[in-house]
């Protein structure tokens, strides 16, 4: 249930590139029909929106600032010092609109952004309830997976408190006052990135100026910038698409939230362009929309690495490629008892790759001995296997760069032959 606002005034802070107009007027909709009464400003940064185009948005809300903000301006903003190549080769400049929002607390009281990847399904009165900073921290795991970044700038970290962030959502509001401003934020980027090249110099800017000047923060809860990955987006207050699968161009994130295309409607029947670049993830199974589209991008990625390294592998395995989960199967031609698997990582250079075989007389002495001294290339000299034991018997893994895969599913085949040949003879 939504509230009416106070004496507040109020900003929803986004940006958007022309050609993806269309998200934001979706996002405009779907905002307006659950919080029919907000009164506050939306404040759209944009690097070249059409006169038609703005007229069209603020037909969907009446109420918008539209401010230009481009390449050229910036480069002004990092007084043309700071190389951004590396950032603007994976992310649009429109990443760095959020360093605006502590200087339009000059004209708001509090200002909340949206990413425009972004669906609202409900009313987000309790949203503001925020007086310094506001955002969704991330879990633990994201500090070890910037590791690099956070031992270069310890001392920026003050006592450790402050949580990473998903800067889809990211308030800011009157405590900040005198704390921080924009020039701030852009100065902590260019520093970030002279010393570490890190590409999600957006966040880490705002961590760390978080951290280090012990501003006050207000954790979000997931309901407010829930990822369209985990389960229970469907209640969720506001689901973000974070990765490239969107609702405009991902099949089943299209069959699970079929109310964005509906908030699209108004938009198109205005004469507005909508989204007509490819489709993602067109096989799809009936699911969670959390659970289909990590089904959907698991059988895409195997897909692709299969093509990439099918000419390297060996005779001898069969591949199933229908697999929706995070490993791989190929099933060994010369022991019905032994297959191979990869394993998919988060970290998308690297990969598991483990062997599997039962715990027969025959066959599994041959195996231990070849596979305990076996050289793992990508791998330290004289790294090896692990050795685990399983439910159906044993197996053999080690996580290596995905460029070495095939190299290494070719040594393995090669001590499965080997012992083969033995256990047979």
């Amino acid at each position: 249930m939504t509230h009416p606002d106070t004496s507040e005034r109020r900003a929803l802070v986004c940006a958007i590139s022309a050609d993806h107009a269309f998200a934001l007027a979706s996002l405009i909709t779907g905002f307006r029909r659950h919080n029919p009464d907000f009164s506050g400003v939306w404040v759209v940064f944009h690097d070249g929106l059409t006169p038609d185009q703005q007229a069209q948005l603020s037909a969907l809300w009446p109420d918008i600032v539209f401010r230009r903000f481009d390449p050229a301006i910036l480069a002004k903003r990092f007084k043309d010092t700071t190389d951004l190549g590396k950032v603007l080769a994976q992310y649009s400049p429109m990443i760095f609109a959020k360093f605006e929002l502590p200087d339009l607390l000059t004209e708001f009281d509090k200002c909340v952004w949206l990413d425009v990847d972004m669906l609202v399904q409900g009313g987000l009165a309790q949203l503001w309830g925020f007086h310094g900073l506001a955002w969704r921290p991330l879990p633990e795991g994201a500090f070890a997976r910037r590791a690099k970044v956070m031992a270069a700038f310890g001392d920026l970290r003050g006592d450790g408190s402050v949580p990473l962030l998903n800067g889809g959502v990211v308030g800011m509001g009157p405590a900040l006052r005198g704390q921080i401003s924009s020039a701030d934020l852009y100065a902590m980027a260019a520093r970030l990135l002279a010393k570490t090249g890190a590409p999600a110099v957006d966040e880490l800017a705002l961590y760390f100026l978080a951290a280090s000047r012990g501003l006050p923060l207000h954790r979000l809860d997931l309901r407010f910038n829930h990822p369209v990955v985990a389960p229970g987006g469907r209640e969720a207050l506001i689901v973000h698409a974070i990765g490239p699968d969107k609702f405009w161009n991902s099949a089943p994130l299209q069959l699970g939230y079929p109310a964005w295309a509906q908030n699209l409607q108004p938009w198109l029947a205005g004469g507005g362009a909508g989204y007509e670049g490819p489709q993602r993830l067109g096989i799809v199974q009936a699911a969670s929309p959390d659970e289909a589209l990590k089904a959907a991008r698991n059988r895409a990625y195997w897909q692709q690495l299969y093509t990439d390294i099918r000419v390297v592998l060996p005779f001898g395995l069969q591949v199933d490629l229908q697999s929706d989960s995070k490993g791989l199967r190929f099933f060994y031609a010369g022991a019905k008892t032994v297959h191979l698997g990869l394993i998919r990582q988060a970290n998308e250079r690297r990969i598991g790759v483990e062997v599997h075989f039962a715990d027969d007389q025959s066959l599994a002495p041959a195996l231990f001995a070849l596979l305990d001294q076996l050289d793992i290339p990508g791998q330290p000299a004289g790294t090896t296997l692990e050795l685990a034991q399983t439910k159906q018997g044993w197996s053999y893994g080690a996580v290596v760069p995905v460029t070495a895969c095939g190299q290494v599913i070719n040594r393995i085949v090669a001590m499965l032959d080997q012992a083969t040949s033995r256990a047979k003879s």
